[in-house]
């Protein structure tokens, strides 16, 4: 089409492309818009596409939110072609539709939205003409044109809230406009500028924005480049850039925050610049006065503000720069001792009238809260503890438990600042060798704030019951065994073990706070969605930090079957944190893990049985859900079914138990009340061998003999499980006539004892100390000529096991027909194709040398007990089972079924 455009640049041919743009397969999408790009890329072909664009414009520009992202990449770049060389074709509809793609997760899609926006909104007004290899400006106002139309398209379109990932997205096609941070500085600065409040605000964040991006070289959190690192050009534009910014914006940064100091939305992303400064240019640019100048301002600010966001951006900017690398560090250090000293003086004072008088008005409350709120802040980042607050602190929280007069916004930044002392301490005890009066003064303090944390999680205020949930499983972990790891064995003595009423304590809070019903979401956007969606995350934290107590061994591993018997009920919510706990708890502890999946059944099912009654229970909504839970239990044991044998058959065993634990009075037919647990246990059947299976079938049959029940009315339950219990039907006395008898006899062998002789004590006992009788060949090779269908129903009604014939032997190989392709079940009967004889005899001869070799090992294999030996032949003859597929073999076969079809492979395609 472009080489010999007159001929085949026609609408006869485009329409094949047009048609092909809907493919259901991304590589056939892929070529289409990959070729059209070609052709819209040539103005000179454009006239010719005007038909074709009328009719197929809006498959392309709904390819924009295709679900592979390389062709909605593909499309926007094809959609950018389109706009610049036919002009108006592209309506503002079509446009609109492309614009949200600039806040897409996906970098590359977002960057290509990105040079999109541009072209169409800032290019035209922002042109940037070549004259002598020189850029030059359409008009001296073009970078404050840019920036204009920058807020207005955030602004009014109101398609996010954050105006980082449009930078993100702008920064490879504009990434030197939006680096004029001279321009974007003098907007803010300016004493006559039109800016409202919300203007202001996304322009400091466009600032901060892209000084990050151009210090750091990385996008904004949830995006991944995908790159491994930065090419060293890359690295020096990063360093020359990061040396620019500083340079403009230290003598800068004092007056936009003397501007914007009362103003907490402002005042935080500009305390965030710090963090993007070459902070050495203060001493080499000989630039302490305005070192000076920040550090007064940053004071103010403090001194100023109480939300935790400002707080916590100045003491992490007062962090950076009290590094005892930095000449300055004495100033710094200084300014950050006389800003503590104030705080902490009025704290003395406002806490000595809190502990004198009974009643504190609102603007005695609001000043200590906001003070308590600030020391937190910095003590958080940095080191306090030779001010002494812990005594003080404890002292008011010590109150507050035993009156309940502190107000709970007092409350809050006491417990963390007790919390952040006791780290402390325990980072200068680590560091050197304490004294045993030191450790024993950090355990006592330590001891003495859990039992404040203990009393508050019975608080009446929701807030401070959470945060000394939080408080508490954080310093538990910390006080666990595991902070002797590593060399440190002196700190021995911290170790902290919780009672059994705080373990209660923490448990049943977790049922309180975390597992309940949240309302319905509406559609997302409301306010009340956006606080239930807070909600839910604080609910997650709390959840998380529980199972991190679970497992590493704080608290009783029997605890956590409060949190697993959650899983399916909260799945959406919980799900994952619930799945990698199971997970890691297996890891752990296969077998008692596997005791707390019962347990937590149990639980269930006993509060189940309390509430309704054993009458009808089963019929019960919340049985089924009980029963949903149980295949959730099942699946998460994975396909390790030797590995977890055991495992499997004492939960069978221990459920058998508990279902007839209660028996009913002597001469009744009622059926006992836990009987129906049965049928949740029948859910874990399929992970169970046939032998185990057949086990279990006489124990349970042995336990029911102490039951008396009605002859001929069997109870639902015992019926349903020993159904899931019972053998699958032998595939070989089911189709007989899928295999010749000579050949039938042949790979059945020589008849094997029966094995249904074994003692009673060894079906009861149910010890696995050796390996289970497995079956012989029979039903490995009537499987193996089995349609496909045949097979994939097998597998499902298995469970994915082997299906083991009743009371025979096993045998290596079982597994074989796996993995053999289609072909080998399903040739077509033709006896007048041509190559068919041959195909057939081929087939016949590969499957009786491996049919006798298999022989073999079933007669050598009957001798080993040993399980390792048992998975070590199960390997080699999956492995010779896929050395059939030859690729030599496979070339012929399909050749040879082409032929049966009458078709003749095209030479082009032979391979």
């Amino acid at each position: 089409m472009q080489s010999y455009s007159t001929s085949f640049l026609t609408d006869s041919y485009l329409k094949y492309i047009g048609w092909t743009l809907h493919d259901k397969h991304r590589e056939v999408r892929l070529k289409c818009v990959k070729a059209l790009k070609g052709l819209y890329g040539n103005r000179d072909l454009t006239t010719r596409l005007e038909l074709f664009t009328s009719r197929f414009k809006d498959r392309m520009v709904s390819m924009v939110m295709d679900r592979e992202y390389d062709v909605a990449v593909e499309a926007v770049r094809l959609l950018i072609l389109i706009l610049k060389n036919m002009e108006g074709v592209l309506t503002d509809a079509d446009c609109e539709s492309v614009y949200p793609v600039v806040y897409a997760s996906h970098r590359g899609l977002a960057s290509a939205a990105g040079e999109f926006l541009y072209w169409k909104l800032f290019y035209p007004e922002c042109e940037i003409r070549m004259m002598g290899g020189r850029e030059q400006r359409q008009s001296p106002g073009a970078q404050r044109t840019f920036f204009q139309l920058l807020l207005s398209f955030f602004v009014e379109s109101e398609l996010h809230d954050h105006a980082a990932y449009l930078v993100d997205s702008l920064w490879d096609c504009a990434g030197a406009r939006l680096k004029d941070w001279e321009g974007l500085t003098s907007l803010l600065l300016e004493k006559d500028q039109n800016l409202g409040d919300v203007q202001e605000s996304t322009l400091i964040e466009i600032l901060v924005s892209s000084a990050r991006q151009a210090s750091e070289g990385h996008p904004p959190v949830g995006r991944v480049t995908g790159r491994k690192g930065l090419t060293s050009k890359e690295r020096k534009t990063q360093a020359d850039d990061r040396v620019k910014l500083t340079e403009h914006l230290i003598p800068l940064l004092p007056q936009l925050l003397a501007k914007f100091s009362a103003d907490a939305e402002k005042v935080t992303p500009l305390l965030q610049l710090l963090s993007c400064f070459d902070l050495h240019i203060y001493c080499t640019g000989r630039l302490e006065k305005h070192l000076e100048l920040f550090l007064q301002q940053l004071q103010e600010v403090v001194v100023k503000h109480a939300e935790p966001a400002v707080l916590e951006a100045g003491a992490h900017a007062l962090y950076l720069l009290c590094n005892p690398e930095f000449t300055f560090f004495s100033r710094a250090d200084f300014a950050r001792s006389q800003l503590v000293d104030l705080l902490t003086d009025r704290f003395q004072q406002e806490l000595e009238e809190l502990l004198q008088s009974s009643f504190l008005d609102e603007d005695e409350v609001y000043n200590l809260a906001a003070t308590l709120k600030r020391l937190s802040a910095f003590y958080n980042t940095h080191d306090l503890t030779r001010w002494e607050l812990y005594e003080p602190c404890c002292q008011l929280l010590q109150k507050a438990v035993d009156t309940g007069e502190v107000p709970h916004q007092v409350i809050l930044p006491a417990l963390t600042l007790v919390y952040f002392s006791i780290l402390w301490t325990l980072t200068h005890i680590s560091k050197s060798d304490a004294s045993q009066k030191q450790l024993s003064s950090l355990r006592d303090r330590m001891v003495a704030f859990c039992e404040l944390c203990q009393s508050c999680l019975s608080d009446v205020d929701t807030e401070i019951q959470e945060q000394a949930f939080v408080l508490l499983s954080d310093l538990l972990l910390i006080f666990s065994p595991q902070m002797i790891v590593g060399g440190r064995d002196f700190l021995r003595p911290l170790v902290f073990f919780p009672e059994a009423t705080l373990q209660s304590e923490l448990a049943s809070f977790l049922m309180d706070h975390v597992f309940i019903q949240p309302g319905d979401l509406g559609s997302g956007d409301s306010q009340e969605d956006h606080l239930q969606i807070e909600r839910l995350h604080q609910r997650r934290r709390l959840l998380a930090g529980f199972c991190k107590l679970l497992l590493y061994g704080v608290l009783e591993m029997d605890a956590a079957s409060d949190v697993f018997k959650h899983y399916n009920k909260f799945y959406n919510d919980y799900g994952d944190i619930i799945k990698e706990t199971l997970t890691r708890a297996r890891q752990i502890d296969r077998s008692h893990c596997s005791r707390i999946l019962l347990l937590s059944l149990k639980q269930l099912y006993t509060e189940l049985l309390q509430e309704h009654g054993p009458q009808g229970l089963n019929e019960l909504p919340a049985f089924i859900e009980m029963r949903d839970l149980a295949r959730r239990f099942a699946l998460s044991f994975g396909p390790q079914q030797l590995q977890n044998r055991d495992l499997v058959v004492m939960l069978h065993k221990e459920g058998i138990q508990f279902s007839l634990s209660e028996l009913p009075p002597a001469g009744s037919s009622n059926q006992p009340p836990n009987l129906a647990f049965l049928e949740l246990l029948s859910e874990f059947s399929p992970r169970l061998f046939h032998q185990d299976k057949q086990l279990l079938l006489s124990y349970l049959e042995k336990c029911l003999q102490h039951v008396s029940q009605a002859p001929g009315h069997p109870w639902g339950p015992v019926t349903t499980y020993c159904h899931s219990l019972s053998p699958v039907e032998n595939t070989a006395e089911t189709s007989p006539q899928v295999l010749p008898s000579s050949k039938r006899r042949r790979v059945e062998g020589p008849a094997k004892p029966n094995r249904e002789d074994v003692s009673s004590s060894q079906e009861e006992s149910l010890q696995l100390n050796s390996i289970p009788p497995t079956p012989t060949l029979t039903s490995t090779a009537v499987k193996s000529r089995q349609p496909l269908w045949g097979l994939k129903e097998m597998e499902e009604e298995d469970g994915s096991e082997l299906d083991f014939a009743q009371g025979s032997q096993p045998v290596a190989g079982t597994e074989r027909s796996r993995f053999l392709g289609p072909q080998y079940f399903q040739t077509p009967h033709n006896p007048s194709g041509p190559g068919l004889g041959n195909q057939l005899m081929r087939l016949s001869l590969m499957e009786e040398d491996e049919e006798e070799e298999l022989e073999i090992q079933d007669e050598s294999n009957e001798e080993r007990q040993d399980t390792d030996m048992q998975a070590s032949s199960y390997s080699s003859t999956s492995e010779r089972g896929l050395d059939l597929l030859d690729s030599t073999e496979l070339d012929i076969e399909i050749t040879e079924s082409l032929q049966l079809l009458g078709k003749s492979p095209h030479p082009y395609n032979s391979r």
